[in-house]
């Protein structure tokens, strides 16, 4: 691991204590940078490419190709400011700090494209990393309840139920997977597809995971809470500033942790043929999963909010649950 490397080369030249230490400063701050930079480069390309879907150019004046566009809109961001005086200030505060840092523990946490690319090692990081996802429905009701706004309220309900829905989802489909591979390690899923990838023996748990993912992040057309023409913003109606910066570093976040989650419980994450190295086949799956992921938000209409969670749980969740059956089955 990144932390271990760090350490060891440390120890060459200072003592344990301080070589510890100096391991977790520059850990942090990698992660940092890398929480941090995602929203940039990867909020660009999702800009670029929904432009292209309705035949515009998007970013064009700033920096080459206005890659760096996002750098002034976050510029921006920084000198915005409005607050109403009737929220709840602590969890007004609260939620958008929370949120962010669950994106940092799960950068923390994910393999880069390699079993000793992540920057600290635990076991069972799969759980921990779904835990990290799984924190989003208290805090985007908290959310809507400390705006004091109508609208807010009502997306933060919306999106506790939606989110809770098919996190329920997720989690059996990630069960699926872990009975098939015997191992709830990220490292060891990959290793386990050494023959044939996961999205052949669970195609259909695939498509699950797939649209329960959709869900969970708010990606359009699955953005209820959000829903700007009946909502405003739902329950970021209130936020302006650095905070509603960080709401869209914990999407963009959650979009590539989504996408690498994909490719390694389905695709066989650094597995490849031998010609190119493990990262870049890493990269190259996750890729092409990120645009899957972000065509249906500019392609779909959005569905009525009590329809998508009928259809959590009349038709996902009973199939997520047939599947795990199966998948237990076939270990038997």
């Amino acid at each position: 691991m990144i932390f271990d490397y760090i350490d060891s080369l440390g120890l060459r030249f200072v003592s344990a204590p301080l070589a510890f230490l100096g391991a977790v400063v520059v850990t942090f701050i990698i992660a940092l940078l890398l929480t941090a930079m995602i929203p940039v480069f990867v909020g660009w390309a999702d800009r670029k490419f929904a432009a292209r879907i309705q035949s515009r150019y998007g970013p064009v004046y700033v920096g080459p190709f206005g890659l760096l566009q996002n750098f002034a809109d976050i510029v921006k961001l920084l000198g915005k400011r409005f607050v109403s005086t009737n929220v709840d200030w602590l969890s007004f505060n609260f939620v958008p700090i929370a949120l962010a840092s669950a994106s940092f523990i799960m950068v923390l946490l994910i393999p880069w494209g390699g079993p000793s690319l992540s920057l600290i090692s635990v076991p069972y990081d799969l759980l921990f990393i779904y835990i990290a996802l799984a924190v989003s429905p208290l805090l985007v009701l908290l959310a809507g309840w400390g705006e004091n706004n109508k609208y807010s309220m009502i997306g933060g309900f919306r999106g506790a139920a939606q989110i809770a829905t098919y996190e329920i989802v997720i989690i059996i489909s990630i069960i699926s997977v872990a009975l098939l591979s015997g191992s709830y390690n990220l490292s060891g899923i990959v290793s386990s597809q050494g023959s044939l990838w996961y999205i052949f023996y669970l195609p259909v748990v695939f498509v699950v995971f797939f649209l329960a993912g959709l869900a969970t992040m708010e990606r359009e057309p699955f953005d209820m809470p959000e829903a700007s023409q009946e909502l405003q913003a739902g329950w970021k109606v209130e936020y302006s500033g650095i905070k509603y910066g960080l709401f869209l570093i914990s999407d963009y976040v959650r979009l590539v942790i989504v996408a690498m989650l994909i490719v390694m419980l389905f695709f066989g994450g650094w597995l490849g043929l031998s010609f190119l190295p493990g990262i870049a086949w890493f990269w190259i799956k996750t890729f092409i999963v990120m645009v899957f992921l972000m065509v249906p938000r500019w392609v779909f209409a959005r569905p009525r909010i009590d329809q998508f969670i009928r259809f959590g749980w009349n038709w996902l969740l009973p199939i997520a649950i047939l599947n795990l059956i199966v998948a237990g089955l076939v270990v038997i």
